[in-house]
């Protein structure tokens, strides 16, 4: 038995599910200051499971929407807000313009700051790295009232060392500094890179009071229910890694809805239509995971390098034109419908009444991220940049970076030898040089479907 959990900006989501089947929903108002509202939602859940519960899966991507867009002036909430940090760049030589070009990343930045240093991403050194710079900009960053710094470096994915030998040394210099760098969330844009790095920073605070509230309601059904939290890949982690890398659950909705409205219909392999007020958004699940990609711009509007659901976004007055297409596509498996809100449910069961379409409906009072949730297994995301001297080169590498994400699996909590991977792909890089590889590695738990 398990319950999946989804916090919203006023509202708490809960669903029940054993195997493949969703047992009870359950939705209550969210209090910012307490949790007693989240226990009484979990003991109305656990009320109708017929054996014990074990585990409780939160996601928490609408809680961090709803902080960063506070922070950055966008959205009034009750939500606390995401806290200003600093960001320090690590380049071979300063830029025309200092800053980022995303004004969700501008306004999460107190000081911007440039330090030399860096490497290609052959792993060489492009300028030896300067200390004393980078301890002048950390300095300014706190005296702007930045607590935690956020730290990116060209080439940091093949290369990490002047991200780590700056951290050392701004940790002599300021030990309560806390620092995020940027090869520790992956990606090979710097842009990219950088803007994950600093939406982590910024949410480190939130993520802390939320998680050890999670941890605490979850303990409320007893010792041995475990405790974890979505992602944006459709997975799970535990909460002392979202403590630290709380930008892995920001997109975790997307996912877990496609993944909840799947397995809800019996479906392993569909497109899935999520009807909201405005939009339509289409996703795919294969063998009963959502498809994902990184570098993909979410609801916030910013590039990441964390992965997230790979959606295509359209308005609501062409949802039944979408629909007929994906009937024709696939007839007998057009895709299933699922209302993510409350303004999408009388689309939705509109779409439902075209039987002609062939589309598989979720019941409308059902939460389908909430019920996802549930359904999530241990995960892990690699994205890395490697050069290799031969064929047999590449796949001692690749092997070795699949390992890597297997044991990550394990470290997530995954029973003993349940970790698979579903993809593995080298994108060889030719346009910088023949023997650079792109490597993404994607890992899970579970058997198939």
């Amino acid at each position: 038995m398990r319950i999946g959990v989804r916090l919203d900006v006023s509202r708490a989501h809960g669903a029940l599910v054993h195997d493949g089947r969703l047992l009870a929903t359950a939705s209550v108002p969210r209090s910012p200051s307490t949790g007693k509202h989240l226990v009484f939602l979990l003991r109305e859940l656990a009320d109708h499971a017929d054996s014990t519960v074990d585990s409780v899966t939160w996601d928490l991507s609408g809680a961090f929407e709803s902080s960063l867009r506070r922070a950055a002036g966008a959205q009034r909430t009750d939500a606390p807000p995401a806290r200003r940090v600093g960001a320090l760049r690590l380049l071979p030589r300063s830029p025309y313009t200092v800053g980022h070009p995303s004004p969700l990343i501008k306004s999460l930045v107190a000081h911007f700051g440039i330090a030399t240093g860096g490497h290609d991403l052959f792993g060489t050194e492009l300028a030896p790295v300067d200390l004393d710079a980078a301890i002048k900009q950390a300095a300014e960053a706190r005296a702007a009232g930045a607590t935690t710094l956020a730290v990116t470096a060209t080439g940091a994915p093949s290369r990490l060392t002047h991200e780590d030998t700056v951290a050392a040394r701004l940790t002599e210099e300021f030990p309560d500094l806390r620092l995020c760098l940027s090869h520790e969330v992956g990606g090979m844009g710097v842009l990219q890179r950088e803007a994950t790095t600093v939406v982590n920073a910024s949410l480190l605070d939130v993520a802390e009071e939320l998680v050890t509230k999670c941890e605490r309601v979850t303990g409320s059904l007893g010792n041995s229910v475990s405790c974890w939290f979505a992602t944006g890949d459709g997975g799970r982690i535990s909460p002392r890694r979202m403590r630290t890398l709380p930008v892995l659950g920001l997109n975790a909705f997307a996912s877990t809805a496609l993944l909840g409205a799947a397995r809800i219909s019996g479906m392993h392999d569909t497109a899935v239509l999520l009807i909201d007020t405005d939009t339509v958004s289409i996703g795919q699940v294969r063998d009963g995971l959502p498809h994902v990609e990184s570098d993909l711009r979410g609801e916030l509007g910013v590039r990441l390098a964390a992965p997230q659901a790979a959606l295509t976004v359209r308005t609501t007055d062409t949802a039944e034109r979408t629909a007929a297409l994906l009937a024709e596509q696939s007839p007998g498996n057009a895709g299933v419908i699922a209302a993510i809100s409350p303004g999408g449910r009388e689309l939705a069961e509109r779409l439902a009444t075209r039987t002609r379409l062939g589309l598989t409906t979720v019941d409308s009072d059902c939460d389908v991220s909430a019920a996802g949730s549930a359904w999530t297994e241990p995960s892990a995301w690699l994205d890395l940049v490697v050069t290799v001297g031969s064929t047999e080169d590449l796949h001692r590498q690749q092997s070795l970076v699949e390992q890597r994400a297997l044991t990550m699996v394990a470290a997530n909590g995954a029973p003993p030898d349940s970790g698979r991977i579903i993809r593995s792909v080298a994108t060889p890089l030719g346009f910088l040089w023949s023997d650079v590889y792109r490597l993404h590695v994607w890992a899970t738990s579970g058997t198939p479907g």
